[in-house]
């Protein structure tokens, strides 16, 4: 099966971002190989301008104080101490996101020349060749401490997006020559998921509003980001999530 998500808020899908980018480091850090690596450093300034903007750590303070708060009334203990470590653990970050990057004059010349084509070349970056030639442990080590004071925001968005993906709805649902169309979605859903058969090769295009939910399957395609609509009838699931406890379905018109 493949699940395709669509964030109903600015807030979720930066923290949908967030995630894939630290899924993204965490897996080429593991790797002994130097263009993992190199991919690994890549993700690692993404993640610090994705994550940079003033009110995201706000943010994300917030709705696990709401969490907590929900979670404390269910009396799941569990929880609710993960919520409160997570928390507590956000807060201690004293500094500004990336700043011990910014910080950092190596860094930040390798972080400029890695977005020109042919940037970090051993010409272009000596010592960024030097470092790729140390051996795979000590690359992972400077990774690691690179990364270490940026795993509190990682593992706070990781929870939410835990909770939120737990409390779901699903729905079954079918797509007629490729098109299906519903009456709104409540105000407090906050992400949208498709999940498909791999084998239909096809792509969901949704659209979702106060008025209306439109979702569209197009033909998957390596020639096109955008392809052309499939006039077959696809059977799916429409997966709706909330922070709140009561997930809301689709409402009526």
């Amino acid at each position: 099966m493949l699940r395709f998500d669509h964030p109903l808020s600015e807030r979720v899908r930066s923290l949908i971002r967030i995630e894939h980018l630290f899924n993204r480091f965490n897996h080429t850090m593991q790797s002994d190989d130097k263009w993992s690596h190199h991919v690994a450093l890549s993700s690692l300034f993404e993640i610090m301008d994705c994550s940079s903007r003033a009110e995201l750590k706000l943010d994300i303070l917030q709705e696990l104080e709401r969490q907590r708060q929900a979670v404390r009334n269910k009396g799941n203990r569990a929880l609710l101490d993960r919520i409160q470590k997570t928390s507590q653990d956000l807060q201690d970050v004293q500094q500004k996101f990336g700043q011990h990057i910014r910080e950092n004059e190596w860094l930040m010349a390798l972080k400029q020349r890695i977005v020109v084509a042919g940037g970090t070349t051993p010409v272009e970056l000596p010592s960024y060749y030097f470092w790729q030639k140390q051996p795979a442990q000590q690359r992972r080590e400077d990774l690691h401490r690179w990364s270490q004071v940026m795993m509190p925001t990682y593992h706070a968005t990781n929870l939410l997006l835990e909770i939120l993906r737990a409390n779901q709805r699903v729905l079954d649902c079918k797509a007629v020559q490729g098109n299906y169309e519903h009456n709104r979605l409540a105000q407090s859903v906050h992400l949208l998921s498709i999940e498909i058969v791999k084998d239909e090769d096809v792509l969901p295009e949704v659209s979702a509003n106060k008025y209306f939910t439109h979702v569209r399957f197009v033909q998957a395609s390596r020639d096109s980001m955008r392809g052309k609509q499939t006039d077959k009838n696809i059977d799916f699931k429409m997966i709706i999530c909330s922070f709140d406890e009561d997930v809301p379905t689709l409402q009526v018109a």
